[in-house]
């Protein structure tokens, strides 16, 4: 069997696939910086742009509380997802600028081509290379997938303690859905699997 490369994108459980590459000789991993132009029988985690929103703000909330950026946000009293998507597409917000201050960015690349946001925030259709791409595999199902066609386990790293509910108000939903279209749409597209109803019915965020 060809060795398939799996990609990288932030927030799709890669740390735990990591693991499980270096443990499966049919599979390679290739970081965020991957590049996915040259790179055959691709493989990725497609990840609900809600969720996957949700669990970058909680990561950036949890793990940079002392950066200044994040400390300013907080200090600013947006402290929930929901919030910080709503503020982000609101350009007359007095608290604008400090969600584009922390969600720009300056230094990752895709491919070697710099990108506009930091990786946690960039859509996930810049990792997606459809004439390179074999397996797409949804993220509430990436275990089941795995482990029947490449075997092995699955590790469960990098995996919150302190999981909590958001609930995100219509106008947030309205700016991510605007933010990430084109993900929505990739989904929409590899309709082998769906998209978690719960996230898109319930408006809730559980990670």
């Amino acid at each position: 069997m060809k060795k398939v490369n799996f990609i990288h994108i932030p927030k799709n459980a890669g740390t735990s696939i990591e693991e499980y590459c270096n443990n499966n000789q049919k599979l390679l991993y290739n970081g965020h910086d991957a590049k996915i132009s040259s790179l055959d029988n691709q493989m990725i985690i497609i990840r609900d742009p809600y969720s996957r929103f949700c669990s970058a703000v909680k990561y950036a909330i949890e793990n940079y509380s002392n950066s200044e950026k994040i400390r300013k946000i907080i200090n600013a009293g947006l402290k929930t997802p929901s919030q910080w998507a709503e503020v982000w597409g609101d350009k007359s917000h007095k608290y604008h600028n400090l969600i584009i201050d922390e969600v720009t960015n300056h230094e990752h690349k895709i491919d070697s081509v710099k990108i506009p946001l930091k990786w946690t925030y960039t859509p996930q259709h810049y990792w997606i290379n459809e004439n390179k791409l074999k397996y797409v595999v949804p993220f509430d199902d990436m275990d089941t997938y795995l482990v029947h066609r490449f075997g092995g386990k699955v590790p469960n790293n990098n995996v919150s303690t302190n999981r909590r509910r958001y609930k995100l108000s219509k106008k947030a939903k309205e700016f991510l859905k605007k933010m990430y279209k084109k993900d929505f749409e990739f989904i929409e597209k590899y309709s082998n699997f769906q998209v978690s109803t719960w996230y898109l019915d319930s408006n809730v965020c559980d990670y």
